[in-house]
């Protein structure tokens, strides 16, 4: 007969180890980012690690205009005036913690058998990634909206202890770029260089909605730089464009293996939506999605930049004083700074009722 046996688990070690492999095989990481759009792709594409001292603040340097220089023909005298044309741009350090914490009842009951602990794990790192997630999004894309809704050029700040997360994209690509804005500790309304492009969409049919679209797109593309590789978009303005393009058999499926949402085409870079693109145009995120006001941002992800000091880290288990259970964290630290904001551009006000 027999002899029955058990195993008996370190829940600590297990979950421990169990979070760092997430972290070091990347799979943590990707989990989160490929919940927004925005930040899959610079995250992808212009993501550093500093491990150096970067001061209070992050910082991008800009160049915003152009040296002398001319032809010249013999013997005439060459300008000497010296360049200037550069300055730096500023932005927030934010952090981020999303717990994993285990009761000791929980603890206790799932010590017998390894596929119960390794169920609770799976649910537990699902809870704070979605966690990760779901604050990440909103704090991109809705800035501090979810306190306030009409606060979406705000960085999102918590209604706990008052720290303030990363500046968000509303305020980085704003819808009143001619305003008082301060982007960067740079004030946008004193400098031209220093605006993002802007379209309020006036338009009622499919083909006015179309030529607007070209029209935000060309004014993005001009200048050296390149052209918008992202175009980020509400429900509404995502289905009008879709229907806008069956109308004139235009019609084309363009999924790209290297991302990993729904979209279609746009002078041959992507288009996809998120729920919580707001309604710029009112600047708010009252009763989104909005039918009548919809967003849609055109970007040019090679000027924005994110720099970690932790990327989604587990850190070790703590056991607080006076409760039972133990406690670990996933943390990040880091900010998302923009350059060459004349290369970005949103247009707001979009009516996602048109049907011809």
């Amino acid at each position: 007969m027999a002899i029955p046996s058990s195993l008996t688990l370190n829940y600590d070690a297990v979950l421990a180890s169990t979070l760092m492999n997430l972290h070091k095989s990347g799979v943590l990481f990707d989990n989160i980012s490929t919940a927004n759009p925005f930040l899959f792709y610079i995250m992808k594409k212009n993501k550093t690690y500093t491990g150096d001292a970067e001061g209070e603040r992050m910082r991008i340097q800009l160049l915003y205009e152009f040296g002398p220089g001319d032809v010249f023909s013999g013997y005439d005298l060459l300008d000497t005036t010296p360049a200037d044309g550069m300055t730096v741009a500023f932005f927030n350090w934010g952090q981020l913690a999303v717990q994993v914490a285990i009761s000791g009842k929980e603890e206790r009951e799932n010590r017998g058998a390894a596929t119960r602990v390794f169920d609770l794990l799976k649910g537990k790192t699902k809870q704070a990634t979605l966690k990760a997630q779901d604050i990440f999004g909103r704090a991109l894309l809705q800035g501090n909206g979810p306190h306030t809704a009409t606060a979406i050029t705000t960085p999102y700040t918590s209604s706990t202890n008052g720290a303030v997360f990363i500046d968000p994209l509303p305020l980085l690509v704003h819808g009143t770029p001619t305003g008082t804005a301060t982007v960067g500790n740079i004030a946008q309304g004193t400098y031209a260089w220093w605006r993002n492009q802007m379209l309020n969409s006036a338009s009622t049919t499919y083909a006015g909605f179309l030529k607007d679209l070209d029209k935000l797109y060309n004014d993005c593309t001009k200048g050296p730089g390149g052209r918008p590789d992202l175009h980020l978009c509400g429900q509404y303005a995502f289905e009008l464009y879709v229907a806008a393009l069956r109308a004139q058999s235009r019609f084309t499926d363009y999924n790209k293996v290297d991302i990993p949402f729904e979209n279609v085409a746009f002078h041959g870079n992507a288009v996809t939506w998120d729920e919580f693109v707001p309604d710029v145009g009112n600047g708010t995120i009252a009763s989104i999605p909005v039918a009548a006001s919809d967003s849609w941002y055109m970007l040019n992800t090679q000027y924005f930049q994110i720099k970690t000091f932790l990327d989604f880290e587990p850190t070790a288990f703590t056991k607080p004083e006076n409760q039972d259970a133990k406690v670990a964290h996933i943390m990040w630290h880091g900010g998302i700074g923009v350059s060459n904001r004349r290369k970005h551009g949103v247009m707001k006000g979009i009516d996602g009722t048109i049907t011809s």
